[in-house]
Parts: structure tokens; sequence; C-alpha cells
């Protein structure tokens, strides 16, 4: 069974013992001396296993299996420990630990904790494919929160907490990441999931326009105000009121908006009544609404109001893991518009996987559904997947790993190199690359130091 095993020991002939071991056995590895470099490590996620001394200079190891846990609740963790340590090991399996072996420990049974370790994580990998096909089944807002990768589930965790707290809650992330979607999770999980749930769009409406819609008019009150109309916070007082993009808010309902969240007060358009609303709101936004409080263009006390619990939404392609998944789901819910539902070829599945996604989620699905009303076969394969999405011919024949060299380049300039293309093909984002090559931050910096040096 393959797997992604993260050694973590300050004793570098153990950590020795263990890459020789468990390199023999196929699997892949990543070592650490110390817990914050294991933790960097483990930020980037892709970590199924790992394998953590308990004494450790630094943080110890029952602090970097708490803080592993906090990354990536499905990671399974073994405690390295020493026959003095029993008690604490045992400690560290009550807080998530899958097992532990006391130095000096047989190798064979290394061998088999490894395996069942890996085994439960495979497990708990397919149980939250096996979610996501019951979220389908459900329907598509329920299958809209897809997902099993480490950042996607630490979304999903903070979700959970934040639905029932009835606390205002900011969403950002790029556009098309999936701000609707984790807006629609809060109000499902907390206890207003049978009230309604109002969404509102602030840049699509005009700006006369935004205030009548949140908090209503009387007749009269502008040229075209035939009747009297109850505003989104009326309509939603029992339940949820999304408002997206809420750095388009214009200044006069910014304070107006202030009102309602610190007295749920507010008076309709032409009235001098009162009225009263017990709304949640939820706000989301694309934009660094810190850089428009500094322009002066959105009210910093109406951000602190909003930012009560703030849930950042990963782009797609911090998410690579989640695209095969998210590709079955969409392509399950466009099957309404074709008589057969085709397969996507493996190097087809790898080139969405590789694509950088810069419209997130939203691009994604905009490529699935071109991709069913151009295909014309039984699979959708790499050449199509290529059209679609804009590669050149000559990127989509030839794979890096297939191209002839012609020259021999150092393996260090060969790197350096790579990992500036990968940069650039991902806008600069260093972390996107470090993810994506399975490397390190600091790994990063170091060949872009290089490349600067070279240059």
């Amino acid at each position: 069974m393959n797997g992604h095993i993260l050694i973590v020991d300050d004793e570098a002939l153990y950590r020795q013992l263990l890459t020789s071991r468990l390199g023999r056995a196929g699997y892949r590895l990543s070592e650490a001396a110390d817990g914050e470099a294991a933790l960097e490590c483990a930020q980037h996620g892709g970590i199924d296993l790992a394998l953590v001394d308990i004494k450790m200079p630094g943080i110890d190891g029952i602090e970097v299996l708490k803080r592993l846990k906090v990354l990536d609740p499905l990671i399974e963790v073994v405690i390295l420990t020493g026959h003095g340590n029993v008690d604490t090991a045992i400690s560290a399996m009550k807080l998530g630990a899958f097992d532990y072996l006391s130095k000096p420990y047989k190798l064979t049974e290394l061998d088999i904790v490894v395996e069942r370790a890996l085994e439960k994580r495979a497990m708990a990998q397919r149980c939250a494919a096996l979610s996501a096909e019951i979220a389908h089944l459900r329907g598509p807002e329920e299958a809209a929160v897809i997902g099993a990768s480490a950042a996607w589930q630490r979304t999903l965790a903070l979700v959970r907490k934040a639905a029932p707290l009835d606390l205002p809650v900011l969403i950002t992330g790029e556009s098309g990441a999936g701000k609707e979607v984790v807006a629609s999770a809060l109000h499902r999980w907390s206890g207003r999931a049978a009230e309604s749930y109002v969404p509102l769009n602030c840049g699509l409406l005009d700006d006369d326009l935004v205030e009548s819609e949140l908090f209503g008019h009387k007749r009269g009150a502008f040229s075209g105000a035939t009747s009297d109309k109850d505003g989104l916070f009326q309509v939603a007082s029992a339940g949820t009121l999304f408002l997206d993009e809420i750095g388009e808010l214009p200044a006069a309902c910014q304070a107006k908006l202030l009102r309602v969240l610190d007295s749920g007060e507010f008076r309709q358009l032409g009235s001098t009544a009162l009225r009263h609303t017990h709304a949640r709101l939820i706000a989301a936004t694309h934009r660094d609404l810190d850089a428009l409080v500094a322009e002066g263009k959105f009210r910093h006390d109406l951000l602190y109001r909003l930012n009560v619990v703030h849930i950042h939404v990963p782009a797609l392609r911090e998410r690579r893991e989640d695209i095969p998944l998210l590709v079955d789901y969409l392509m399950r819910r466009a099957a309404s518009h074709v008589t057969r539902l085709p397969r996507v070829s493996p190097a087809a599945l790898s080139r969405l996987v590789d694509y950088p996604w810069p419209g997130n989620v939203r691009e994604l699905r905009n490529v699935i559904e071109r991709l069913l009303v151009f295909n014309d076969g039984e699979t959708i394969d790499e050449a199509t997947v290529c059209s679609i999405l804009s590669i050149p011919p000559e990127k989509a024949s030839t794979p890096a790993a297939q191209r002839a060299f012609s020259a021999i380049t150092p393996l260090e300039d060969f790197e350096r190199d790579y990992i500036v293309w990968v940069l650039d093909k991902l806008d600069g984002n260093v972390s996107a690359a470090a993810a994506a090559l399975g490397v390190s931050r600091s790994t990063v910096y170091r060949f872009l130091r290089a490349a600067q040096l070279a240059g």
C-alpha cells in the first residue's frame, strides 16, 4: 500500500534507519529533525502517516500530535518513545495517536503498525468519497461541500463549529472558490435551518436599489415606489441573510448595516417607525477589506462587527486532491444534459488536476459542462481537455517527463529551473508551488535565491 510518511525524530540515526526500511517498501518519505520542520511539511498536505518521536528539543511529540490533528484530522500518527515514556505514549493515544512503538522496536513490528495505520487512513478517505456520493444522492446543496483534502476539511471543521453559534460570519476567498457553498452550509447546519435563507449579491444592484432591497420602503418613498415593500432583513428575520460581495456595499448602507448589527433596528425608506430583525448575517467578499478600510471605502467599525468569525475558503489549486471528487460530482450533476455519461481518462484527469484554475470551482464546473457538450465518444481524452483548457498542442502532446533532453544539465540547475517554471504557472504563489511540488516553502525560497544569483 503506497502512502506518504513523515518521519519526525531529532536523531539522524533513527531517521536513517526508518528511511532505509520504509523506502525499500515503496513508501514516499519526508523527514523532519524537529517539530517545527514537521509542521511546516504537514501544512502543505499530502501526509498520510507521521512517525513522531516523543522527546525532541523545542516542540515535543505530544504538541506535534495535537497540531497535526488540527492541520488534518484524518492524518495518522504513531508515537516513537523510550521505555520510560510508555505512560506518556498511552496519553498520546487518547489525543488521537494511532499507536506507539517503544525504542528499540523490531522492524517487523514497525512494518505491521505502518501498514495498519495506512489502512485506516485509506479507509477514512474511502469514507469521505462515499460521503460525497451520498451527498450527491441527497441533492446539489449537500453535495456542494464535498472534498477530502486537508485544506477543505479544515474549512468545513470551522464551518461546523461556527454554524450553531448564531454570530456574524465573514467569508473570504477568491471568486468562484465556494464562498456561497460555505454560507449555505452555515445556514443548513445551524439552528435556523428550517427558516429562510436569503442571499443578496451587493455588487449586482445599483447603489440606490441596495438600501431598498435590504431595509424595504413605504409607498411613495421614491419615484416608482407604488406600494409598500418588506426588505430582506424583514424577510430573513428568523433565518439567515447572506450578503455576497459586501465590499461593494455603498457607504450610506454601511452605516445603516452597522446599526442593524449593533441593535437589530432599522427603518424602511420613507418611514420613521423602527423595525426589528433577528436575522443572522453572513457576509462574503473576494476583496481585501483591510485595504478598502485604508482607502476610506469601507468602515472600520463595520468590518470589526462583521468579522466576529472569519472563514477563509481555499482556492481550488490549494486543494487539488479534491478535483477528482469534484469532477465526478459535476459530471453526475450535469448528467441530465447528456444521453450517456462518458468516463474521464487518467491522462485527462491528470490535466484537470494540474491546471491552475484561476476561476476555481466555478471555472471547473464550466469546463466540465463544455467537455460534456463537445465530447463525442465514450471517453473524455487528454486532447479534448487540452483543447477546452487552451493548452498549446506541443505541451499537450509532450509531457515534461517524456521530452527528450538536448543536453546534460546539472540536477540542481534542472530543479531550480523547474521550480521557477512552476511558480510562473501558479502566478508566483509560493505556498501553492510548494504544495504542488511536495516540498516545503523554504525549499522553494532556496531555489528562488539560487535562480536570482544565477540570473
